[in-house]
């Protein structure tokens, strides 16, 4: 087997996020690339940093980033500019990415890397860089970014941008059907939905000291808080399991939600946790759900927590969504407009996944299966 060269470009996050988050598809595929015997030379590039808001976090002493792997012909490179975020319109977003192309084109020279594979998660780059001097370029989508609100200024520019890529023959590896048809490539494509390490899903089990005295069944949501979550289906479950507790962790994206979620008396929202209490979360908990609307965003996410609560050997009850179906017969779907609360119930009953069961699942659903995927999709 003989090694490619690789180049690979972040989006909106960056090298120490992907350190520090360690569970999102980029920060997966990142680490891979590192340490596979498929992959020769690397140059990872972060997206635009702001030349003076760098300046100033370094005159400020804030806290230092992750070191990048030291290795031959492996490099990480960050480009500059003054502006913080991207400009808005398809010709100023062409000579902002030409810029980009050329920074990486020069970094990859300097390595030596020999007509590099490109696998990019900015839909920009793909779309208007000129990218002459790299071997074949693949798009990982793996979210609908003309799906959320906080990017709605740009959701003309990537409806143009996946148009483009899909024009001039960029190769696209999806979470989703629904993402990938959103893309409608014309090169090769392939959909790779989200997975798991198994090793960080074994006992022990580490979960936070507050959870002990929350009565049970404890019902638990695991991911952002903002406003894909359908709060009548909370209500709906809160009331009906009074007795019990509705746990609600993760990152705040919409306050009013919170809101919402803090006046109802057994629901109870706590903050991110730990990868690894994250698991002991999970694994202590009675039931796990997914209550999300069904919208154009959600129809076009691989739901990571789906995978995560049946690596824990949770029961599971989600929104029929279409990147749901078929994960787990542990899974319970309710269609749009139904109620939860049958689901729930039933979930209960079923009790956790037997050991062999949720061991299969495992190993199934590794990152390393789905990295040989996406790998022979953009290798090839």
């Amino acid at each position: 087997m003989t090694a490619r060269d690789v180049v690979f470009t972040f989006f909106h996050e960056n090298w120490p996020d992907a350190v520090r988050r360690q569970f999102m598809p980029p920060d997966r595929l990142v680490q891979t690339l590192l340490n596979h015997d498929r992959v020769g030379g690397l140059l990872v590039a972060n997206p635009y940093r702001s030349a003076p808001r760098l300046l100033a976090r370094r005159i400020l002493a804030t806290a230092a980033d992750p070191p990048f792997p030291r290795r031959t012909s492996t490099e990480l490179t960050t480009p500059l500019r003054l502006r913080k975020r991207d400009p808005v319109g398809e010709g100023v977003l062409r000579r902002t990415y030409e810029a980009y192309d050329r920074h990486l084109q020069a970094r990859a020279k300097h390595l030596g890397l020999d007509r590099p594979v490109v696998i990019t998660t900015n839909p920009f780059y793909a779309a208007f860089a000129p990218l002459d001097w790299a071997g074949p370029v693949t798009y990982y989508a793996w979210d609908d970014w003309a799906a959320l609100a906080s990017l709605q200024r740009w959701w003309d520019d990537f409806d143009t941008a996946y148009r483009t890529l899909s024009e001039r023959g960029v190769r696209v590896c999806a979470v989703t059907d629904n993402l990938l048809r959103r893309i409608e490539p014309t090169a090769a494509a392939a959909v790779v939905p989200n997975g798991v390490v198994p090793s960080e899903w074994q006992p022990p089990w580490e979960a936070p000291a507050w959870l002990e005295p929350l009565p049970r069944p404890r019902i638990l949501y695991v991911g952002a808080i903002h406003e894909r979550l359908d709060m009548n289906a909370v209500r709906e479950i809160s009331q009906h399991f009074s007795a019990g507790s509705i746990v609600v962790v993760g990152p705040v994206a919409n306050t009013e939600v919170v809101k919402q979620l803090t006046a109802l008396p057994n629901v109870h929202v706590k903050e991110p946790l730990s990868h690894s209490q994250i698991a002991g979360l999970m694994h202590a908990a009675d039931v796990c759900i997914m209550p999300h609307h069904r919208n154009a965003l959600t129809e076009s996410m691989s739901p990571l927590k789906i995978y995560e609560y049946c690596s824990a050997g949770r029961p599971v009850v989600a929104t029929d969504l279409p990147a749901v179906r078929g994960v787990s017969d542990r899974v319970r779907l309710v269609p749009t407009g139904s109620s939860f609360v049958p689901a729930v119930e039933e979930a209960l009953s079923d009790g956790p996944m037997p050991e062999a069961e949720r061991t299969g699942f495992l190993q199934r659903n590794s990152w390393q299966g789905r990295h040989e995927q996406i790998l022979d999709l953009a290798l090839a």
